[in-house]
C-alpha cells in the first residue's frame, strides 16, 4: 500500500491506469461523508526467501500464543488441584485427631 486518498464519487481521475506502474486500487466509502477512500498499491517482486521467513515468524507467533494461553491454564490446574488436596489433607488429619 503506498497511497490512501479522500476523493469525491465524481473524481474518477483517480481510478485511472498509470503508464508505467502496477498498480491496484480498492474503492472504499466513507459512510459518514460523501466521499470515497481509494487504498492503492504497486505490485512487489515475488521472493521465495521472504515468504519462508514471513511463514517461520506465523510459526513461532503462533508457538508463543499457544505457550502464553497454556501456561495460565496449566497454573490454574494447579492451583485447584493443590487446594483439593490440601482440603483432602486437613481433612483426613481431623479425622485421625477425633479418634
Amino acid at each position: 500500500m503506498d497511497q490512501i486518498k479522500v476523493i469525491k464519487p465524481t473524481q474518477v481521475d483517480q481510478l485511472k491506469i498509470v503508464k508505467g506502474r502496477d498498480l491496484c486500487t480498492l474503492m472504499t466509502c466513507n459512510s459518514l461523508h460523501d466521499q470515497h477512500l481509494p487504498p492503492a498499491g504497486h505490485r512487489i517482486p515475488y521472493n521465495p526467501k521472504a515468504e519462508a521467513k514471513a511463514k517461520e515468524r506465523s510459526r513461532n507467533r503462533l508457538i508463543w500464543i499457544i505457550i502464553a494461553i497454556l501456561l495460565p491454564v496449566l497454573a490454574i490446574i494447579i492451583f485447584i488441584w493443590h487446594k483439593k488436596r490440601k482440603k483432602k489433607t486437613a481433612k483426613a488429619d481431623k479425622e485421625k485427631e477425633q479418634e
